[in-house]
């Protein structure tokens, strides 16, 4: 949604900038239209200035002082937070024509959004806003010395948990303003405060992780087109044509794996050339697509689907022994038992008592008697 023609950016207020740039966002976050489409880089254009604008407004009006943490911010403040994030997250939706220098204009773009993402990061770390999680992958990607891949891999998996569960969060908080629009209370005031600070304290939660993810994004990229522009300098402006194969026999294998075998009555079924014999882009095509089901390997996001289905298994699972403990409990009290110990107690004078009525050395045995 844009100003009218007779409205000027330059008189438009803070917080109309702000929810201009913020709606750019989400709009341009949420659409299936392509990169390079027309209408999505002028909505770009447009957040993009309107981000630029609420910035200058925030750093003429003082809004934020240095020494402020979270907790002295006035809630209706907290939102201008993001703004470094939401000109980031613009600026890396900007696509520059193809045409010559069109990837040192990209290069350009990548530094000024990687600046923007590092200083809404130490932004919110100055001023403890960051969530265990996300300071956790806020000191690695600061670290001189990257992890070990077990922690990694553990850290991401836990990044992306604390993401979700902020995005939920957030999704309730704000499903349950809009329910609460027309509702009129005698302190709707303080409890649209409250829900207020809470939806923008789960904000910079989810947007610290999106930026996080950006940023990594943004290195390696960086460092792609860094090698293609140092490529280009050594070659005269141009790329080097890639390098001819080596010459080999007629009968020469290239190295590495390239042919598997299908032992005859083999259990795993893959679709096989004549003589059984299987490439290694075919099996890699069907290992990694669950065609031949348990041996392709699971990204994050199903592995974490799958733990929340063995979560859940269990949980029913011991709900289910619970109600079984429960039925046995309801049975015990409708026959007088208060506790196991006391029907076992009973069972065992009952087995004692047959024993007496029926073995010869029983006390109730007549032929025992004289």
């Amino acid at each position: 949604m844009s100003l009218p023609p007779e409205c000027s950016l330059e008189a438009t207020p803070l917080p109309v900038c702000f929810a201009q740039a913020q709606a750019a966002y989400h709009w341009v976050d949420g659409s299936s239209l392509g990169g390079a489409d027309p209408a999505l880089q002028q909505r770009v254009a447009d957040g993009l200035a309107f981000a630029e604008k609420a910035a200058e407004l925030v750093s003429s009006l003082s809004v934020f002082s240095a020494n402020e943490e979270l907790e002295d911010i006035n809630t209706g403040d907290l939102k201008y937070l993001l703004l470094p994030f939401l000109r980031a997250e613009l600026i890396l939706r900007i696509q520059p024509e193809e045409a010559a220098g069109c990837h040192d204009v990209r290069l350009k773009h990548l530094r000024h959004a990687a600046a923007l993402l590092e200083a809404f990061l130490r932004d919110l770390e100055a001023r403890r806003a960051l969530r265990a999680e996300a300071r956790a992958g806020w000191e690695e990607a600061c670290a001189d010395r990257p992890l070990d891949a077990a922690a990694s891999r553990t850290l991401k998996v836990s990044r992306l948990r604390a993401a979700s569960r902020a995005k939920k969060a957030l999704e309730a908080l704000e499903a349950r303003a809009r329910g609460a629009a027309a509702a009129a209370s005698a302190d709707r005031d303080d409890g649209d405060e409250e829900a207020g600070r809470e939806a923008a304290l789960v904000s910079l939660e989810a947007c610290s992780h999106a930026a996080l993810d950006s940023l990594r994004g943004v290195a390696q990229e960086q460092e792609l087109l860094e090698a293609v522009a140092a490529a280009r300098r050594e070659n005269g402006g141009s790329l080097p044509a890639p390098p001819p194969p080596p010459p080999r026999a007629e009968n020469e294998t290239l190295p590495g794996l390239q042919q598997l075998s299908l032992a005859p009555g083999s259990r795993i079924e893959m679709r096989a050339g004549a003589g059984g014999r299987l490439s290694y882009g075919a099996v890699m095509e069907q290992l990694h697509t669950g065609e031949v089901p348990g041996l392709h390997s699971l990204s994050v996001e199903e592995g974490m689907r799958r733990e929340e289905a063995e979560r859940a298994m269990a949980e029913a699972e011991r709900l289910r022994q619970m109600g079984t403990r429960e039925e046995a409990r309801r049975a015990r009290e409708e026959k007088g038992y208060d506790t196991e110990e006391e029907e076992e107690e009973l069972r065992k004078a009952r087995a004692k008592d047959d024993w007496r009525d029926s073995h010869t050395r029983g006390a109730g045995n007549r032929r025992n008697r004289s």
